[in-house]
Formats: structure tokens, C-alpha cells, sequence
């Protein structure tokens, strides 16, 4: 297999697998200064496009309406396998076709707590929250798709490494061999 079917099949299998290192992404935006952050993905499908949920008022939404432009790495210890995507990202908000599904999916699950916190994230505590008024009834939700654009795959290993950068060209992935 080469090294773009490996990097497919080991998304994929993470849609299914709970366990699986690449259910977790680490992902960079732009703001004041690049910002990384890990977030759960929810789902990858066959063209690659990631998809992950967070509170709509969290600082990377606005990031996000301002530099679409992503990358999101990926690492699987046990394999040495790592995946750096670089892509746009898409909100799914109010008003959108798949919105009401995604949505649906959140009340659906014990995270819909997530997303109903009184305050935004990352804001300072006030005297409400700290004496325990942290949940408020209103859910602040979007979903973010990140359509990739190219992926650059490294495969460590004991004898050699190898790696290869993929860059998508329409309904095709077009392979650029990289020094290790």
C-alpha cells in the first residue's frame, strides 16, 4: 500500500474505532498568533473531508470566518505515522442544509452539555460560574467541515522514513515525493 492509501484507511478506520490516535486532531488557525488545539473529530469521509463540532462563540469560529485556511495534524504512536492536512474550513451553522442533522446528533449525546455553557470559552470565570452557574438551557453550536487541500504523509520507520506530499488536483491526488 502506498503511503496515501495507509493515511485513507487509518482515517477512516477512526471513525469507527473510539480508541483510535487519530480520533483526536490537533488543530491551527490564525488569530492574534497561530493557535493550536486539540478537538475531537466526528467524522472523515472517503474524500477526506474532516468533521468536528464546537461551541459557536469559541475564539476559532471567528478565526475561522476570517483565515478559512487550516492544517490539522494527526499522529498514531504505535503505527509512527503522521499526517499533516492542510485545508479549508467550512461552518455549519443556522441556515445550512446539514445543520439540523448535526445538531440533532449533539442533543442526541451526553456532550450537548458542551455547548450550553453560560459564558463563552475561554472567558474569565465570573462570581456566577465559580459558585456552580455554569449551564445555561441555550445550546451555542456549530459544526466545521475542513475540505483538504493537500496532505503531506511521513511514515517513520527502522530502517528508513518515507514521505510524500498529496496535492488534491479536482477528483484526483497527485504525489510528490519528499525527503524524510
Amino acid at each position: 500500500m502506498d503511503l496515501f492509501e495507509i493515511a485513507k484507511a487509518e482515517l477512516l478506520r477512526s471513525n469507527a474505532d473510539r480508541k483510535h490516535p487519530f480520533r483526536l486532531m490537533y488543530l491551527s488557525t490564525f488569530g492574534e498568533y497561530p493557535e493550536v488545539r486539540t478537538v475531537v473529530k466526528r467524522k472523515v469521509d472517503s474524500e477526506l473531508k474532516l468533521t468536528f463540532f464546537t461551541d459557536s462563540r469559541s475564539p476559532k469560529v471567528d478565526q475561522l470566518r476570517e483565515h478559512p485556511k487550516v492544517s490539522v495534524l494527526f499522529y498514531h504512536p504505535k503505527k509512527k505515522l503522521q499526517i499533516r492536512l492542510y485545508g479549508q474550513a467550512q461552518l455549519i451553522d443556522e441556515g445550512h442544509g446539514d445543520f439540523d442533522r448535526y445538531l440533532q446528533s449533539v442533543k442526541e449525546s451526553p456532550s450537548v452539555k458542551d455547548y450550553t455553557t453560560i459564558q463563552a470559552p475561554g472567558q474569565t470565570l465570573s462570581e456566577e460560574s465559580e459558585a456552580g452557574a455554569l449551564f445555561g438551557d441555550e445550546i451555542h453550536f456549530v459544526a466545521i467541515e475542513i475540505h483538504p487541500a493537500r496532505l503531506d504523509v511521513l511514515q517513520l520507520g527502522r530502517e528508513s522514513h518515507q514521505r510524500s506530499l498529496f496535492m488534491r488536483e479536482k477528483d484526483n491526488w497527485i504525489q510528490q515525493e519528499l525527503v524524510p
